[in-house]
């Protein structure tokens, strides 16, 4: 059986970490030094979508939000939609800095006086929002806008003003998000956040536009995960494959927030886990997000003559790395 293991955040960027608190880690090593190496798009999705076989235009979003809002209520979107996800928003002398709700998101009852707000101010402009079962916000478009955007993971910590969307439409829709942080400045769950000094829902972040696209012909036929983008992909697939694939999140989670020793915890964990997955006799596919491939096989554990690499000297040597140009 082949698998593919996407581990998106292994080889960073981390910067912070403190030579001392560096360990070995034999088996991630020997992967990166004898594995084969394969060329795949940069960033997570963009990977993920190649390897489903779903084809998408050069000068577009992936529409990530599509396929995410099928995996979320197992129905087809009607249309042109768009992630929609809260932000935090928080004032750094003369700009914003944005930051997600993860620690602290959007209950339901938030997310309907959300939507409901949304649509009746915005019920004459074409757009409206829809709020999933899994806390997901989605916003549909009556048509489908000349706008590219930037994921939400390379705004995150950020200054919004370099990642506001481009294209023809641009000035109407960077008008729009103008107009969603004075809605949500007046929400009553927002002034009820603030009195108890939690976050509070500052904005939202489009991204990932599109239409659904056609099924792919990919060789996945089982997950291991339970990250929605995976899931969507693999409800379109025309036909089942052998394939397995396993989604880590960890690593790419700590790498959004900065974290160093969330991300060296992740990554102890997986090199347990790495050990397994070389003995085994199948095939491993290994995908960091970088746009390479590490191909793994019987016949690279014998490549005793490739010099083993520091993890971390991988890492230094990446410390720019684009995990988060197109998609993640």
């Amino acid at each position: 059986m082949l698998r593919h293991l996407f581990v998106p955040g292994l080889l960073g960027p981390m910067p912070g970490l403190e030579r001392g608190d560096r360990f070995a880690l034999p088996h991630l090593e020997t992967l990166l030094a004898r594995a084969d190496r394969l060329v795949e798009p940069v960033g997570y999705a963009g990977a993920l979508f190649a390897l489903f076989g779903i084809d998408t235009p050069a000068a577009a979003d992936l529409p990530t939000a599509a396929v995410c809002f099928l995996a979320d209520t197992g129905e087809a979107p009607a249309g042109f939609l768009l992630h929609a996800d809260p932000l935090q928003l928080l004032a750094d002398r003369d700009r914003l800095l944005a930051f997600d709700l993860e620690d602290d998101p959007l209950d339901a009852d938030e997310i309907t006086q959300l939507v409901e707000d949304f649509n009746v101010h915005f019920g004459d402009d074409g757009v409206c929002l829809y709020g999933s079962p899994a806390g997901r916000v989605y916003m549909h478009c009556d048509r489908t806008p000349s706008i590219q955007t930037h994921p939400l993971s390379a705004v995150l910590g950020r200054s919004l003003d370099p990642f506001l969307p481009y294209g023809e439409d641009r000035r109407c829709w960077r008008g729009l998000l103008n107009e969603v942080q004075m809605l949500c400045h007046a929400l009553e769950f927002n002034r009820e956040r603030e009195a108890r000094g939690r976050p509070t829902l500052g904005g939202l972040w489009l991204s990932g536009g599109g239409c659904l696209p056609p099924r792919g012909q990919g060789p996945v036929a089982r997950l291991v995960g339970d990250d929605v983008l995976p899931r969507g992909l693999l409800a379109l697939r025309a036909a089942a494959g052998g394939d397995e694939l396993i989604v880590e999140q960890a690593l790419h989670r700590a790498v959004l927030r900065a974290a160093p020793t969330a991300w060296m915890q992740a990554l102890a964990g997986l090199e347990d886990r790495m050990a397994g997955l070389l003995r085994d006799r199948g095939e491993l596919h290994v995908h960091p997000g970088n746009g390479t491939v590490y191909r793994w096989s019987a016949r690279s554990a014998r490549r005793l003559w490739r010099r083993k690499r520091s993890l971390f000297e991988c890492l230094e040597a990446n410390s720019e790395a684009p995990y988060a140009d197109k998609g993640v």
